[in-house]
């Protein structure tokens, strides 16, 4: 769990009024109470890494054989995204099951599930690290084709993870976990710098959030010097940023990075 706050109650992805849709997860059949709907804060996290893997194979494949100075670009951010959802999976590990464990001893099944599925995501994500390591200064062409590979099984591992723990343990989590807790979370991950640029980590974030509630999400989540200093410097950066590793310095970014966050960043 990532997040930047500026408030009590304010940051990137503050406490939402109504309840955000999975990312893939079919409708809850009751809501949590009102009160403590805070685990939709972690649904724009999950937004934002399953776009991050659906696109990561594509990264490298765009990669020529031998363009090692491309490679370099490209691993770093493989770098950074594979350390970001681990510490993600640490926060939620450190935080999430011991607590159903003592307070929802029903849910121990639904546990042993997330145990396994972020030990199992866990194993393959530092495979492919190693992998990108090894590609980063030589750009090969086998191993190029070894890290797509196993990038699309951690992408599949991981839809089919986040739809388990936003249907089975979210609901749970938001029953049992109180906001303070919820905040004594936070405050933890905040202690961990992002693996990326904040302006680049914000953007990514911004384009995973669906298109039709882009607007309101931006007005409603991020504070208006965090809006003013993204519009005038940190879209620039994330443009920047993204660009050289999607398209070898040549690729024009569209989407929530580009003139059409304009009115939402206003």
């Amino acid at each position: 769990m990532s997040r930047v706050r500026s408030g009590p109650r304010s940051g990137f992805v503050s406490a939402m009024t109504t309840r955000l849709p999975s990312t893939g997860a079919p409708e809850r059949v009751a809501a949590a109470p009102s009160t403590t709907c805070r685990s939709d804060e972690v649904v724009v996290i999950h937004r934002l890494f399953r776009r991050l893997f659906a696109e990561a194979p594509s990264l490298v494949r765009g990669v020529a054989p031998d363009d090692t100075a491309h490679a370099r670009r490209v691993a770093k951010h493989l770098h950074a995204v594979i350390a970001l959802l681990h510490v993600h999976h640490r926060t939620e590990d450190e935080f999430f099951w011991d607590v159903m464990t003592d307070r929802a001893p029903a849910c121990g099944l639904h546990v042993e599930l997330m145990r396994r599925q972020h030990g199992a995501v866990s194993d393959r994500l530092d495979v492919a690290d190693a992998l990108v390591d090894r590609w980063a200064y030589r750009a090969d062409a086998r191993t190029a084709v070894r890290i797509a590979t196993a990038l699309e099984e951690i992408d599949r591992m991981l839809v089919e993870h986040l739809v388990d723990e936003e249907r089975e343990a979210f609901p749970v989590l938001d029953a049992i976990l109180s906001d303070a807790e919820w905040d004594h979370i936070h405050k933890h991950a905040q202690r961990h710098k992002p693996p990326m640029p904040i302006f680049v980590l914000l953007g990514l974030m911004i384009d995973s959030v669906p298109e039709a509630d882009r607007a309101a999400w931006i007005a409603n989540e991020l504070p208006a010097p965090i809006r003013f200093a993204y519009r005038t410097v940190g879209r620039r950066q994330y443009e920047r940023a993204i660009g050289r590793i999607r398209s070898n310095d040549r690729g024009a970014l569209g989407g929530a990075g580009a003139a059409g966050l304009e009115p939402a960043m206003a």
